[in-house]
């Protein structure tokens, strides 16, 4: 948050001093026609150089800023992967635990279908234990 109210602050700064008021006050040359090199005015006046090197630290302080910012972006984007893959590894387990209970109840279950089929070789088992068996000629 802090850093993001220092760029609101910055920002304003460096458009104001990079402003075509402060860009060379040299006018281009008429096309068609060469321009002449001449040398940079190096007679500044004290106010002039004083706001170039306020407006070379607000550069320095903003290019700072936007790359503080773009890392910021980047942490924020691997914590997010993080907590999604926290949630699958969740998702995961709670998986993993439906399955052993559902193994659990497969194993009950083919037991009880076991006791209830008869043997492989052996007499079937009457309907009714106490009912006389009756044969069939």
């Amino acid at each position: 948050m802090a850093l993001r109210s220092s760029l609101f602050r910055i920002l304003p700064l460096a458009a104001a001093l990079a402003s075509p008021a402060f860009a060379d006050d040299t006018p281009a040359p008429a096309p068609g026609t060469m321009a002449t090199a001449t040398p940079p005015d190096t007679s500044d006046s004290p106010e002039v150089a004083s706001l170039k090197s306020q407006l070379a630290d607000l550069q320095d302080k903003l290019a700072t800023a936007l790359h503080s910012f773009s890392l910021l972006e980047d942490e924020n984007a691997r914590l997010k992967d993080e907590s999604q893959s926290e949630a699958l590894r969740a998702q995961v387990r709670q998986l993993r635990d439906e399955v052993a209970q559902l193994s659990v109840e497969n194993a009950s279950l083919r037991t009880r279908i076991a006791l209830l089929e008869p043997m492989p070789g052996g007499s079937a088992v009457p309907a009714r234990p106490s009912a006389p068996q009756q044969e069939s000629h």
